[in-house]
């Protein structure tokens, strides 16, 4: 999604789609959180995204463990994710 009056510095919905999973997992610095999480904010269909990956890590979480199977299509999905900038 293109964001009117971009200002510099902000992030787009493809380099939203290749940090995300870094972000939410707390892994990217200050700098970069900072951008996508003000992406996140105005931009509804990242912020879907990220909403939908928070609720797969809390159903996992509360899951305890999986199978080898189910997290190699978890890792599968999300990779696809993000090479295809958020369009699956």
């Amino acid at each position: 999604m293109r964001l009117r009056g971009r200002r510099p510095g902000d992030i787009g919905c493809m380099e939203v789609a290749r940090a995300l999973q870094s972000y939410l997992d707390a892994e990217v610095d200050q700098a970069l959180a900072q951008r996508v999480g003000l992406h996140l904010e105005v931009c509804r269909r990242c912020g879907m995204k990220a909403e939908t990956y928070r609720a797969i890590k809390s159903s996992l979480a509360r899951a305890g463990s999986i199978d080898e199977v189910t997290r190699r299509r978890l890792e599968d999905f999300a990779h696809s994710v993000s090479r295809s900038g958020g369009q699956v």
